[in-house]
């Protein structure tokens, strides 16, 4: 089976959108051990962990509009990238909502706490954390399907998704 090239926009915008992902969640975990020392302290990892996450968010709905909507055949893959594209929206909107303190955006932009009740941030808290377990196995399993496309199934999906490959 062999599948269309994907667009330079979805390209651009997939491993954009990966490489950010990838520096979300190393930045929280990787606090301690040198992201701190390196943007000045824990405030600076959060504010471009949120600064990031935010261009995420737009990045993602971005990609909504590009994407070719009858590239997904199988009921797998559409389930399995509509569960990541839901993710990617969902994780810097509950980022927001249990917020309480303003996000300067890139240094550059402040936005001010969202007026939800704690109960409500509480909520958001909750799905953000756990949402991002299910991020980490969606990633994952993502990754090796397209390892299974190439190797397996031998066909151009990676290939395709690969920037400066023709």
């Amino acid at each position: 089976m062999t599948t269309s090239r994907f667009s330079p926009a979805e390209i651009a915008l997939h491993w954009l959108s990966a490489i950010l992902v990838l520096l979300i969640i190393a930045l929280p975990y990787g606090n301690d051990l040198f992201f701190e020392q390196w943007f000045g302290g824990k405030g600076n990892v959060y504010t471009l962990h949120k600064s990031l996450g935010i261009t995420v968010l737009f990045l993602t709905l971005l990609r909504l509009l590009v994407r070719r909507r009858d590239r997904d055949t199988e009921l797998a893959v559409r389930l399995g990238h509509g569960l990541l594209y839901l993710l990617l929206l969902v994780m810097p909107i509950t980022g927001l909502v249990f917020g309480s303190r303003p996000v300067n955006l890139f240094w550059l932009v402040e936005i001010g706490p969202l007026g939800f009740s704690e109960g409500v941030r509480d909520i958001a808290h909750g799905v953000h954390l756990y949402a991002q377990y299910a991020l980490f196995v969606l990633i994952l399993g993502h990754a090796a399907m397209a390892l299974w496309h190439h190797y397996v199934r031998r066909d151009d999906t990676l290939r395709n998704m690969l920037p400066l490959v023709r």
